[in-house]
C-alpha cells in the first residue's frame, strides 16, 4: 500500500481513504454548524438511517417536470407527489363490508363508549370460563372495572394533556399576532434565551409546517418547483375527506379513537378564537372569532399560500430583530433543512443475507411482520421529522427582509452562512431542488456579492461544484438546444446562478474560471476560450454576430469542400484475427496480467523474438525428460508383458497401498462365479494400470508473467517472463513487432504437467486497424471552414484559423491555415473540437485515439490561361470558378509496426482541396472585395458510394436510375456533423413515389469510423432506401414506416432539404407548379430528434420547432448519453434514391451550410447580455450612478461598430429559404447582404447579367429553377453575399399564400434563371443602363470558334433548359464549324448542362448542348483552338473584374448616387468622438434608464413606417431624416424640407413632445440609438435563455413575493408597496428584464413571443386527402341568423344562450388548451391559421378561413353590446365603464368586466375595525376572501372563454376589438406599475374626485379578481408568463391590433390599375387619408 506509483496517477486523483476521511470532516463540519439546534434530552430522529450527501449534480431525477409541452402552460399539467401522510393516520378508518365509511357518531359521550368497550375487551379475557364459580367471577370483574377505569383516567389525563398542549400554542400563536412589532422572546420566562429560542421554534413548526398534509421532504420540494414551473399540484389526500383522520391538518386523538381528531398544525385554522386589545379600552377585550385571521386563514392557506405565516410575519419578523439566538436557530434550520432535502437515502440492509433466516416458517412469518411493523413506524417517525422546503424559504426570505436585516451586525456572515446552506442544496440528485436551490443561491449572491468567497471556501465539495458551474451550464445549454425559443426553468436557474457567481468572482477579485472541459456529446467552442474572456477587441467595424456564427457573411467562414486520400500502405496486410467473433460473444480472451502462465508462442524461433538462446523456458530440458519417460514407459510396459506374473516391488507397494483402502476393497467386484481366467486377466490389467501411474510426467515449460512491458517503443506489447523450469528472465513480445507473439497464454494444473486450456492469441492492433481500413487505401470526404478574418504574418504570410471536418470520423478539428504570397497554403490540424477522442480513428491514424499536428502544404494547381479554363468547364461544369489546392503528407504510426520486418508503419495522405478562384494580384480592387468569400463548391454524389443501379453524370451532381433493381440509394460527397445545412434537389424526371430525398449514415460495411468486423473489405449493399427522408408522393419514409407529410411532387419541381444537425431537425421546402401558380411552401419539420451528438437532457430532443415529428431515434436519447457509455458522434449524408428506371434528378448548385452555434457561444452571449442589464440597473458598485461610461469598454466598442456600418447603409440582414420557419429555432444562416454597387455588380457578373441590379431594384420575375412561370412574380433585390445575388419576391398573383408559407422569404438567383427577358426591371434603373461586361466563363473562349463533332448532330433548341416546352428550332449538321463571333453565350442550365446561344444561317439563334445527356456523355461540340486573336474585347476571368471596370463607368455617369444620401454629416470618424456623443445624448435631467427608454419609444415609432419591419434592421437614412425632425419639432424649430416619411417625422415628433424630452443633438440622438441597436442585437439572441418571471413570484421561494408564499395570480396582481417594502425582494435577471423593458425594441419583444407562439402550436396530423381538414380539425356549428334576432330582442336569457359568443363557448367548452393552440395551414385557404372550421348554419358559406375570422368578430362585438339604460352587458361579459355610460372623462370607450350582482360589490367595501395590518393583507389577497355565489360563477366562466378566444385570435392572427383599461387590465397583466388615482380616474372619474374612494377601491378588487378569470383563459393560449416583457400598450396592440391605418404601408402595396403612382389624382388621394 506503500509503495510508489509505477505510472503517475491523473491528475486530481485522490486515494479511497483520503476521500473518505475529507468526506467526513465536512460532514463533522456541517453538522457542527447546526449545534445551535443541539438539546441533550431530544434525540434527533432525522439524523437516523443510511444517508449519503455527495456531488449527485448531473443527475435527472424529476427531469420529467422539466418538459418543454408544459413549459409555458402549465395548466395543462399537474404533478402528483402522491400521499405523504403515514399509514398509521388513516389505518383506523372505519369501513363496513362493502368498504364503504361507516358514519359514526362523533360525540364525546359515543368516543367515552367506545373507549371503554375497547379496554374492556382488551382486559377481561377468558371470562366465560369463570362463569361456573360465582365468587370468582365477581372478584374478576371488579378487577376487570378497576383497569378499565384506570386506563381510562390515564388517558383523559393523556387527553387533556394535549389539549392542553394545543390551546398553549394557539396561546403562543395569539401572542405573536397581537404584539406583531413588539413581540420579543423575552415575553417567555427561561433561564438562557437560546432555550426560549429553541422551545419557540419546535412550537412555530408544529403549527405553520406542512407535515400533517405530508408535504414535507421531497413531496414539499417537488411542490415548490411545481409551482415555479407553473404546474398544478395534486395528491391523494384530497382525493376522499369523508374520514376525518385523513384530512390534512387533523389527526387521531392519542387513544386512537379515529372519529375524535384534533388539528395538529399545517393548514387548518389554528388562529381562531384570538383575543386583541387593539382599538378597545382599556382592559377590555373584544373576541375576534370572527376576525381576518380567524376567518381568512383557510382560503389564504389553500394549494400552498403563505396560511398562519401570513398573519405571524410581522411577530416572527420582531423575533429575528430582538434576538441573536433565534436568528441562529433559524440559520440552522435552514442549514439542516436544505441538506436533509439533498441526501439520498439508503433502506437496504448490505449486511443481512438469506442464511440469518429462521428454519421456522412461523418465526419468520412472524418476524418478517415485525420488521415490517418496526420498519414503518421507523417510516413514520422519519416523516414527522423530514423538513418542510416552503417553511424552510419562508425563513430564509424572514432573515433576509429588511427589518431583520438592519437588526443584524454582521450581514457578511450571515449571507455566507445562508449562502453556503443553499449551496449544499446544489449537490442533491433531485434535478427540480437543484432548481429552488439554484434561484435562491443566487438570489442571496445577487443581494450579497460578497458571501461568495467565505460561502465557497469551507466546503470542498461545493467549491468543486463552483469551480466546474461554468461546465455544467455549458452542457444543459447544449442539450437543450433542439428546444429553442423554449428553454426550461431548470437551464434559466442555472444560468442565474452562473451569472450571479460569475459577477461576485468579478467583484471580490476572485479570478477566472478555468477552461471549458465537456463531455463526448458536447463541442467545444470554436475559440476555446473560457467564458471570462468572451469580452475582447472588436474586429474594425465587423459584426460580432458574423464572427460568432449567428449570422452568415462574407467576412464570416469561407466553406471549402475536398477529399483527403489515405494511401495503401507498404506493409504485410495482417491476417484477420478470429478471436473478433469471440469479442462479439462476450468469450474473448482474458488479459494477460502478472501472474499468468505463459508457454513459448508461435513466433519464438524468430530472429527479432525475445528469445536470445532460443530455449530459455528450458523447452530442451523439457524435451529431453519427456523421451527419458516414453522410454522407462516402453520398457515397463515391455517388462510387464514379458513377465506377467512377477509382480512389480513398487507396484507391488502401490497395491498394498491400494488394498489397504477401506473404500477401495469395498468397491473390488466380488464374484464367486466368475472363472479364473477372467480374474487373471483383470489383475493383469489392474497392473498395467498401476505401473502407468507411478511415471510421473515431467514439468511444462512454463512461465509466470512478473510484469507488462514496452517493445520497441510501444508499450503493453511484451511481457516480463520468469521460466519455472530454468529460472531465467527475459522480455518477449505480445503482440509487438506487428503482431508477433513470442508466448502465448495458458491455464495449467496444479502439478503443472498437463494444459487445462490454451487462449487463443488476441487480435493485434494492426489486425484491428486493418479490419476498420487502415493501410486498405480509402478516400475521405472533408470540408474546411476558414475564418475570414486573418492574422498578418512576417513575409507577407496570412494566418487564418478554422475547422476541418471529417463526416467519415463525425469530427472537426480546430485548424490554422498560413497562406503565402505564392498562394500555397500550409495546414496544420491543433485539437479536435467535436467528434470522438478515443476511439473510431483507427482507418487514418491506425489507433482509435484522434493524433493532432498534423501538416499538409497545400499548392494551386492548373493555370490561368484562356484555354486551360476552357478545359476545366469542360470536365465540369463549374471548374472555372475555383481553385484546386493539391498537397501530401506522411506521418508515422506509432502504434503499429510491419510484421514482415518490424519497420514502423508510414502513412501517405493526399489532400485536394477546392476554393473560389482569388483574384489575381496584379488586378486593382478594392480590398472589401478581395475579402468576400465565394460560393461554396456544387455538392456531387460520391462515386463510390452509390446502388449498381444508378449511373452519375460527368460532373457528378444528375443521377439517374438505369434498371430496376431495387429501390437503390446514392450518397453525396458530403456529409455533415454540425451545423445547419441547406441543399435543394430538382426533379428532372420522376414518377409518383419513386423519388427518394432525405439524410443517413453511411452503413458500417463503409468502415467510416467503425462498425462490424472486416467492414472495409465487403462493399455496402445499397440497394434499399437508407435513413430519413421525404418521397415524393407526400410521405416521411424510415426505415419502412411512413407518415403522411408535405406535397406531391412532379416533374422539374424542386425540394429544399434543411438539415440542423445541432438541433437534429430535417425539414423540407417545396418550390413548383400546380395548377398553374408557383407553390414556395415550407413543409415543415418532417423528422427531430437526429442529432448526431444526441441529446444529454430527456425531453429536450424534442423542441416545440419539431412541430410533433417523429423522432429519428427509436428509444428517445438511446445510447447517446454519455452515462450509457461512449458518445461516437456520427455524420449525415444527403442521399437519393430512386426506384423506377428512367428517374433522375440533379443537385443543385445552390446551397448553403454553417457552422453552427455551439453552447459557449450562446451562453457567452447571456452572459453578456446580463452584464449589460446589471451595469444599466447599478448593480455593482461601480455603477451604481447613472452614467453612460459605466457601460462596459467592450459594448462601448461593439456600438461604435454598430453605428459605422449602420451610418454606411451598406449591410443588409434577412432570413432565407434555410432560415427555417420558425425565427429563434434555426440559427446559423441567415445572411447579412451586402449593399453597396460594387458588391451588387460583382454578383450579376457571376450571374451573366449584362446590366446590374442594385439592392432596392424591383423586378418581374418570369423564370424560376430554370421553369418559365405562367403569372409573373415580382420581386426586390436586397443585395449580394457570397457573390450571390439574392431578392425576396414581394408580389404574386395568385391565391395560395405562397408570401406567408415560406416564398416571401429571400433566395438568391442562378445563372439559369436570369438567361434572356426572364427579369424585367420594373421602373427605370438605378445605374441608368450602364452595361457590365461579361466575364469569360459566359463567353467562349476558343477563338476558333466550335466545331460539331457528334455524328447525329446538334440539335438547337429554343430555351436554355430541355424540356417538352422548348421548341426544337432545327440541328445543325456533323463537322460544322461555328465561327467565334456567332457563339454568342455559354450557360449552365438548371441541370448542369453546358449550353451554348449560337447562330446559324439556316436555323436562325438557338441553344445546344456541349454533350450528350445521359450515357457516356459523348461530346457535340469540340473546341477549336488557332493563333489568331478573338476580338479586341478586354478579358475578365473573375466577376470582380468585370465589377471593377463597371463601376468606374458607374461612378462617371451616376455621381449623385456615389455622393450619398445626405447622412454624411452625421459620420463619426473616431471612438473618441463616439464616447463623447453617447454622453451628450442622454437627457440632463433624467436617468440613462429613463433616456434610454425616451429613445426606445421614438425608434418603435419610427420602425412602424419603415419598410423593414425590425428596428435593428431600419436604415440610417430613414431614421436620421425622422429624428432630425423631431428634435427640431421638440425644440420648435422649423423644418424648412422634411424629408423622409411624412407617418414617421410626425410619430417620431409626437414621441419627444409627448415626453418633454429635448436632446442635445441630432448626432448624439443618433449615437444612443447605435447603442440600443447593439444592446437589441445581443438580447434577441438572449431572451430564449433569459427568465422573466422573478423566482419569487408564484412560487414559496424565499417566502413569496411579500412573504405570503402565494402567487401574484392568486393575490389579484396587487403589488402593495408597503407589503414589500417588509419584505426581500431579491434582485434577478428577471427583474432587470422587466425594469429595462423599455429599452428593448416592440419588434424584438413581438419577435421573441411569436416565436415560443409558433414553437409551442400542437401539432396536427395530416389528413390523406391534402385538400381535406383533418379530423383533428373539429367543426363548430355556428347559427348566426338566430344570434342576431336573441340580440335584436330585450331577453337577457335568450341573448345569453343563443349569441354567437354563447355558442362558441358551449361548442368549445369540452376542449382543452392544446386542441386551441392548434396553428393548421389548409391548402387553398390564404395562410390562415385555424384551431377548427366553422359551420355557419343556414347560410351557403364555406370556410376558406372568412367564416373563420368572422365568427371572433361577430362574438366580440356582442360582448360589447350594453343596456343604454342600466349600463349593464348583453351578455354579462363586459359592462362599459362610468366614464362610458356617462359619457364623461377622456376614457369614453372603454369596458370592463362585469359586475355582477351588487350585494357581492357591497361586501367587498372596507369594513371599519380592522388593524392596519389586517387592512394590508385583505388588499394582497382581495380576490380570495370575497364572497363568491352563482352570478360571479358565470362571469368568471364567461371571462376564461373570452380569454381563450382572446389567445386563440392572437394566435391566429385575427384581430380583436377589445376596448379594456389600459391600467387595469393590460397594465396588470404585463406587470407594470400604476397609481390607484390614474386607475380609478380611467375607469369613473366621478369616484375618483371622492376622497374616500371606497366605491372605487372595492370596483378595483372585483376587477382584480375578474382579471384572474381573463388571465387563466388566456394562459390556456398563450404564455403569460412572457408577457411582462411588454408594456400595456404593446400588449393590446398584441392582442387588439393597431386601429390606426398605416397609409405609408398602403402606399407600398398598392397595385395601380389605369393609374400611375405620380398621377395628381393619386397624390390628392394619399394626401387626403393622411388627414383623415
Amino acid at each position: 500500500g506503500n509503495e510508489p506509483f509505477k505510472y503517475s496517477p491523473p491528475n486530481g486523483y485522490r486515494g479511497v481513504g483520503e476521500a473518505v476521511l475529507e468526506s467526513v470532516a465536512e460532514r463533522e463540519l456541517l453538522l457542527r454548524k447546526e449545534s445551535a439546534l443541539s438539546d441533550p434530552l431530544i434525540v434527533d430522529e432525522s439524523e437516523t438511517g443510511r444517508r449519503f450527501l455527495c456531488d449527485f449534480s448531473d443527475g435527472e431525477h424529476g427531469h420529467e417536470l422539466f418538459a418543454w409541452q408544459h413549459r409555458y402552460y402549465g395548466s395543462d399539467a399537474s404533478v402528483h407527489l402522491g400521499s405523504g401522510r403515514s399509514s398509521k393516520q388513516s389505518s383506523g378508518s372505519s369501513k363496513n363490508s362493502n368498504g364503504s365509511n361507516l358514519q359514526v357518531d362523533s360525540s364525546p359521550l359515543a368516543c367515552v363508549s367506545r373507549e371503554l368497550e375497547k379496554e374492556w375487551t382488551a382486559h377481561v379475557v377468558g371470562f366465560d370460563k369463570l362463569n361456573e364459580i360465582e365468587c370468582l367471577a365477581r372478584t374478576e370483574t371488579n378487577k376487570a372495572f378497576k383497569s378499565v377505569m384506570d386506563h381510562a383516567a390515564c388517558g383523559a389525563i393523556a387527553e387533556g394533556l394535549a389539549l392542553g398542549i394545543l390551546y398553549s400554542r394557539k396561546l403562543i400563536l395569539h401572542l405573536v399576532i397581537t404584539f406583531g412589532n413588539e413581540f420579543d422572546l423575552n415575553h417567555f420566562v427561561m433561564d438562557k434565551e437560546i432555550d426560549s429560542a429553541r422551545s419557540f421554534w419546535r412550537v412555530i413548526d408544529t403549527c405553520v409546517s406542512l407535515r400533517s398534509a405530508g408535504w414535507v421532504g421531497e413531496a414539499g420540494a417537488m411542490a415548490i418547483a411545481a409551482e415555479a414551473l407553473g404546474l398544478g399540484i395534486s395528491s391523494t389526500e384530497h382525493q376522499s375527506k369523508n374520514i376525518l383522520s385523513d384530512r390534512p391538518g387533523l389527526s387521531c386523538i392519542q387513544s386512537g379513537d379515529e372519529i375524535a381528531v384534533l388539528p395538529v398544525g399545517g393548514i387548518s385554522q389554528l388562529l381562531s378564537a384570538i383575543v386583541t386589545s387593539e382599538g378597545s379600552e382599556v382592559g377590555e377585550l373584544r373576541n375576534t372569532w370572527r376576525s381576518l385571521a380567524a376567518c381568512a386563514e383557510a382560503s389564504i392557506g389553500a394549494d400552498g399560500g403563505g396560511g398562519a405565516l401570513v398573519f405571524l410575519q410581522r411577530g416572527l419578523q420582531s423575533a429575528a430583530c430582538r434576538s441573536e439566538s433565534f436568528r441562529s436557530i433559524l440559520v440552522a434550520i435552514i442549514r439542516r433543512s436544505v441538506r436533509l432535502l439533498a441526501v439520498v437515502d439508503y433502506s437496504g440492509d448490505d449486511s443481512s443475507t438469506s442464511e440469518n433466516l429462521d428454519e421456522d416458517d412461523l418465526e419468520t412469518a412472524s418476524s418478517g411482520l415485525n420488521r415490517q411493523s418496526n420498519t414503518q413506524e421507523s417510516e413514520d417517525k422519519s416523516k414527522l421529522h423530514q423538513p418542510d422546503a416552503r417553511l424552510t424559504c419562508f425563513l430564509t426570505g424572514l432573515i433576509l427582509s429588511g427589518p431583520v436585516q438592519e437588526c443584524v451586525l454582521d450581514k457578511e456572515r450571515l449571507h455566507a452562512d445562508l449562502f453556503e446552506a443553499w449551496s449544499v442544496g446544489l449537490l442533491s440528485a433531485s434535478a427540480p431542488w437543484r432548481m429552488v436551490c439554484a434561484l435562491t443561491a443566487s438570489g442571496i449572491l445577487n443581494k450579497a456579492p460578497d458571501s461568495f468567497l467565505e460561502g465557497v471556501n469551507s466546503l470542498v465539495t461545493v467549491k468543486t461544484f463552483y469551480g466546474r458551474l461554468q461546465n455544467t451550464v455549458l452542457r444543459r445549454v447544449w442539450a437543450e438546444r433542439a428546444a429553442v425559443p423554449i428553454c426550461s426553468r431548470y437551464v434559466q436557474a442555472l444560468i442565474e446562478l452562473l451569472a450571479s457567481t460569475r459577477r461576485a468572482s468579478l467583484t471580490t477579485k476572485s479570478g477566472k474560471w478555468k477552461e471549458l472541459t465537456v463531455d463526448a456529446a458536447t463541442p467545444l467552442p470554436s475559440d476555446a476560450s473560457p467564458l471570462n474572456d468572451f469580452i475582447g477587441d472588436t474586429h474594425s467595424y465587423t459584426s460580432w454576430e458574423c464572427d460568432e456564427g449567428w449570422v452568415e457573411s462574407d467576412a464570416g467562414w469561407e466553406v471549402l469542400v475536398g477529399t483527403v486520400e489515405c494511401m495503401v500502405v507498404d506493409w504485410k496486410s495482417p491476417s484477420r484475427s478470429a478471436v473478433r467473433s469471440l469479442m462479439d460473444g462476450g468469450e474473448g480472451p482474458p488479459m494477460l496480467r502478472e501472474g499468468c502462465k505463459v508457454l513459448r508462442g508461435l513466433d519464438w524461433e524468430d530472429a527479432r523474438s525475445g528469445s536470445i538462446i532460443k530455449d530459455e523456458d528450458g523447452k530442451k530440458g523439457y524435451e529431453a525428460e519427456k523421451a527419458e519417460r516414453e522410454k522407462e514407459k516402453k520398457a515397463l510396459e515391455q517388462q510387464a508383458a514379458e513377465d506377467p506374473a512377477e509382480p512389480d516391488p513398487e507396484a507391488g507397494d502401490a497395491s498394498n497401498d491400494e488394498q489397504s483402502d477401506p473404500a477401495i476393497v469395498e468397491n473390488e467386484p466380488r464374484n464367486s462365479e466368475a472363472s479364473l481366467e477372467d480374474q487373471e486377466k483383470d489383475k493383469k490389467e489392474e497392473r498395467k494400470k498401476r505401473k502407468r501411474k507411478r511415471i510421473p510426467n515431467p514439468k511444462l515449460p512454463t512461465g509466470t508473467v512478473l510484469s507488462i512491458e514496452p517493445w520497441n517503443g510501444i508499450p503493453a506489447m511484451a511481457r516480463r517472463v520468469r521460466w519455472n523450469l530454468t529460472g531465467e528472465e527475459g522480455i518477449y513480445r505480445y503482440g509487438g513487432d506487428g503482431g508477433r507473439f513470442d508466448i502465448c497464454h495458458v491455464e495449467v494444473n496444479e502439478k503443472g504437467t498437463r494444459v487445462r486450456k490454451r487462449h487463443p492469441l488476441p487480435e493485434s492492433s494492426e489486425q484491428c486497424a486493418a479490419r476498420h481500413g487502415f493501410g486498405s487505401g480509402k478516400k475521405h470526404c472533408v470540408l474546411l471552414r476558414v475564418r475570414r478574418q486573418a492574422k498578418k504574418l512576417e513575409n507577407e504570410e496570412t494566418e487564418y484559423h478554422g475547422v476541418l471536418e471529417w463526416p467519415d470520423f463525425g469530427a472537426g478539428v480546430r485548424v490554422s491555415c498560413i497562406q503565402y504570397a505564392d498562394g500555397a497554403v500550409l495546414l496544420k490540424e491543433k485539437e479536435l473540437l467535436f467528434g470522438s477522442k478515443n476511439s473510431g480513428w483507427e482507418a487514418r491514424f491506425g489507433q482509435p485515439s484522434y493524433i493532432s499536428g498534423t501538416e499538409i502544404m497545400l499548392t494551386p494547381t492548373g493555370s490561368v490561361k484562356r484555354e486551360d479554363m476552357a478545359e476545366l468547364d469542360t470536365k465540369s461544369s463549374f471548374m472555372s470558378f475555383y481553385q484546386e489546392l493539391l498537397g501530401s503528407t506522411s506521418y508515422v504510426a506509432n502504434e503499429l509496426r510491419n510484421r514482415l520486418d518490424g519497420s514502423k508503419v508510414r502513412v501517405t495522405l493526399e489532400m485536394r482541396i477546392l476554393r473560389g478562384r482569388p483574384i489575381s494580384n496584379d488586378v486593382e480592387v478594392p480590398m472589401s472585395l478581395r475579402n468576400v468569400a465565394r460560393p461554396p463548391p456544387p455538392i456531387c454524389f460520391d462515386r463510390d458510394f452509390h446502388a449498381s443501379s444508378m449511373s452519375l453524370s460527368r460532373d457528378g451532381r444528375t443521377l439517374t436510375c438505369v434498371s430496376p433493381d431495387g429501390r437503390g440509394t446514392a450518397f453525396a460527397s458530403v456529409g455533415f456533423t454540425k451545423g445547419v445545412h441547406y441543399w435543394e434537389v430538382k426533379l428532372e424526371q420522376a414518377d409518383i413515389g419513386s423519388v427518394f430525398i432525405g439524410v443517413a449514415e453511411k452503413p458500417s460495411g463503409a468502415g467510416s469510423g467503425g462498425g462490424g468486423s472486416f467492414s472495409h473489405d465487403g462493399h455496402p449493399r445499397l440497394n434499399r432506401w437508407l435513413g430519413w427522408g421525404f418521397v415524393n408522393f407526400r410521405a416521411t419514409y424510415t426505415s419502412g414506416a411512413e407518415r403522411v407529410y408535405g406535397a406531391h411532387c412532379h416533374n422539374e419541381d424542386t425540394v429544399g432539404v434543411l438539415l440542423d444537425c445541432d438541433a437534429g431537425r430535417l425539414s423540407f421546402f417545396y418550390d413548383g407548379l400546380k395548377y398553374g401558380e408557383h407553390i414556395l411552401n415550407d413543409l415543415g419539420c418532417a423528422f427531430e430528434n437526429i442529432s448526431p451528438f444526441g441529446f444529454n437532457a430527456d425531453g429536450c430532443g424534442s423542441g416545440g420547432a419539431g412541430q410533433g415529428a417523429p423522432s429519428g431515434i427509436e428509444g428517445g436519447r438511446g445510447g447517446r448519453y454519455p452515462a450509457h457509455g461512449v458518445v461516437r458522434p456520427r455524420a449525415l449524408w444527403p442521399v437519393i434514391g430512386l426506384r423506377n428506371p428512367g428517374d433522375r434528378v440533379t443537385l443543385s448548385t445552390k446551397w448553403s451550410t454553417c457552422f453552427g452555434i455551439d453552447g459557449a457561444v450562446a451562453l457567452k452571449n447571456v452572459l453578456a447580455v446580463d452584464e449589460l442589464l446589471a451595469s444599466y440597473c447599478g448593480i455593482d458598485e461601480e455603477t451604481k450612478s447613472q452614467s453612460t461610461l459605466n457601460l462596459p469598454g467592450w459594448f462601448i466598442k461593439e456600438a461604435f461598430c454598430e453605428y459605422r456600418r449602420w451610418h454606411s447603409g451598406r449591410w443588409h440582414r434577412t432570413s432565407t429559404r434555410a432560415s427555417g420557419p420558425h425565427c429563434l429555432a434555426t440559427n446559423g444562416l441567415d445572411v447579412e447582404l451586402d449593399r453597396s454597387p460594387l458588391a451588387c455588380a460583382t454578383a450579376c457578373a457571376a450571374l451573366g447579367l449584362r446590366y446590374v441590379l442594385l439592392s432596392g431594384d424591383r423586378v418581374v420575375l418570369k423564370r424560376s429553377v430554370g421553369r418559365p412561370l405562367e403569372l409573373a412574380e415580382e420581386a426586390v433585390v436586397l443585395g449580394a453575399y457570397q457573390c450571390r445575388l439574392y431578392y425576396r419576391i414581394v408580389a404574386q398573383k395568385s391565391e395560395g399564400g405562397s408570401l406567408t408559407e415560406g416564398g416571401g422569404r429571400a433566395w438568391f438567383w442562378d445563372e439559369s434563371e436570369v438567361v434572356g427577358d426572364s427579369l424585367q426591371i420594373v421602373g427605370k434603373s438605378k445605374c441608368h443602363g450602364i452595361e457590365i461586361p461579361l466575364i469569360d466563363r459566359f463567353r467562349c473562349l476558343s477563338s476558333g470558334g466550335l466545331k460539331i463533332v457528334y455524328e447525329g448532330g446538334a440539335v438547337v433548341r429554343s430555351d436554355l433548359e430541355i424540356f417538352d416546352r422548348s421548341v426544337n428550332l432545327g440541328s445543325i449538321p456533323a463537322e460544322s464549324i461555328i465561327p467565334y463571333e456567332d457563339v454568342l453565350e455559354r450557360r449552365v442550365n438548371s441541370c448542369g448542362v453546358i449550353r451554348y446561344r449560337v447562330r446559324y444561317e439556316n436555323v436562325g439563334e438557338g441553344w445546344i448542348s456541349s454533350r450528350i445527356r445521359g450515357g457516356k456523355e459523348e461530346s457535340i461540340v469540340e473546341a477549336i483552338h488557332d493563333d489568331s486573336e478573338c476580338d479586341h474585347q478586354v478579358c475578365y476571368r473573375t466577376p470582380e473584374e468585370a465589377a471593377m471596370s463597371w463601376f468606374k463607368e458607374f461612378q462617371i455617369n451616376c455621381p449623385e448616387f456615389c455622393m450619398g444620401d445626405g447622412t454624411e454629416k452625421m459620420e463619426i470618424n473616431n471612438f473618441e468622438e463616439f464616447e463623447k456623443l453617447i454622453t451628450e445624448g442622454l437627457l440632463p435631467d433624467r436617468s440613462m434608464v429613463e433616456s434610454d427608454s425616451v429613445v426606445c419609444s421614438l425608434v418603435n415609432a419610427i420602425t412602424d413606417f419603415s419598410k423593414e419591419g425590425k428596428a435593428v434592421e431600419c436604415l440610417f437614412s430613414n431614421t436620421e431624416s425622422a429624428v432630425s425632425y423631431a428634435v427640431a419639432s421638440s425644440k420648435e424649430e422649423k423644418v424648412l424640407r422634411p424629408t423622409g416619411s411624412t407617418g414617421a417625422n410626425q410619430a417620431a415628433a409626437s414621441v419627444l413632445i409627448t415626453g418633454n424630452a429635448k436632446f442635445h443633438s441630432c448626432k448624439a440622438l443618433l449615437a444612443r440609438v447605435a447603442v440600443l441597436r447593439a444592446f437589441n442585437r445581443r438580447l434577441c439572441r438572449a431572451l430564449p435563455w433569459l427568465p422573466v418571471r422573478p423566482s419569487q413570484e408564484g412560487t414559496a421561494i424565499m417566502g413569496g413575493l411579500c412573504g405570503q408564499g402565494a402567487s401574484v395570480e392568486r393575490a389579484g396582481r396587487c403589488k402593495l408597496v408597503e407589503s414589500m417594502g417588509l419584505w426581500v425582494s431579491m434582485p434577478s435577471i428577471a427583474s432587470r428584464v422587466r425594469s429595462l423593458r423599455g429599452l428593448m425594441f416592440s419588434s424584438i419583444k413581438l419577435e421573441f413571443l411569436e416565436s415560443v407562439i409558433h414553437a409551442t402550436t400542437t401539432p396536427t396530423p395530416l389528413s390523406h386527402d391534402e385538400y381535406e381538414l383533418p379530423r383533428e380539425i373539429r367543426t363548430v356549428r355556428v347559427n348566426r341568423l338566430k344570434a342576431r334576432r336573441a340580440m335584436a330582442g330585450d331577453e337577457i336569457e335568450m341573448k345569453r344562450k343563443y349569441s354567437v359568443f354563447s355558442q362558441l363557448q358551449n361548442e368549445t367548452r369540452t376542449w382543452g388548451g392544446a386542441a386551441l393552440r392548434r396553428g393548421f395551414v389548409a391548402k387553398g385557404h390564404g395562410g390562415q391559421k385555424r384551431a377548427f372550421k366553422v359551420k355557419l348554419i343556414g347560410e351557403g358559406v364555406n370556410d376558406y378561413s372568412g367564416p373563420y375570422r368572422e365568427v371572433f368578430t361577430d362574438a366580440l362585438h356582442e360582448v360589447l353590446q350594453y343596456d343604454q339604460e342600466g349600463g349593464h352587458g348583453s351578455l354579462n361579459v363586459l359592462d362599459p365603464t362610468p366614464n362610458n355610460a356617462n359619457q364623461i372623462g377622456e376614457d369614453r370607450e372603454l369596458f370592463i368586466f362585469a359586475r355582477g350582482e351588487r350585494e357581492a360589490m357591497e361586501k367587498l367595501k372596507i369594513v371599519e375595525g380592522l388593524s392596519s395590518e389586517e387592512l394590508r393583507i385583505r388588499s394582497s389577497f382581495s380576490s380570495l376572501i370575497m364572497t363568491r355565489n352563482e352570478s360571479s360563477r358565470e362571469i368568471e366562466e364567461s371571462l376564461v372563454f373570452l380569454g381563450r378566444l382572446v389567445g386563440t385570435a392572437c394566435r391566429h392572427g385575427v384581430p380583436v376589438d377589445l376596448p379594456l383599461p389600459v391600467s387595469v387590465v393590460w397594465n396588470s397583466i404585463s406587470e407594470g406599475e400604476y397609481s390607484t388615482g390614474e386607475t380609478v380616474a380611467e375607469i369613473d372619474v366621478l369616484a375618483n374626485r371622492n376622497p374616500e374612494q371606497g366605491e372605487a377601491v372595492s370596483l378595483l378588487w372585483w376587477q382584480q379578481r375578474m382579471l384572474n378569470s381573463f388571465v387563466d383563459g388566456l394562459s390556456h393560449l398563450l404564455p403569460v408568463e412572457l408577457l411582462p416583457i411588454l408594456s400595456a400598450k404593446e400588449l393590446r396592440a398584441m392582442l387588439c391590433g393597431n386601429p390606426d391605418v398605416d397609409v405609408d404601408l398602403l402606399k407600398r402595396v398598392v397595385e395601380y390599375e389605369g393609374y400611375e403612382e405620380n398621377d395628381v389624382v393619386i397624390q390628392y388621394f394619399w394626401e387626403a387619408l393622411l388627414e383623415m
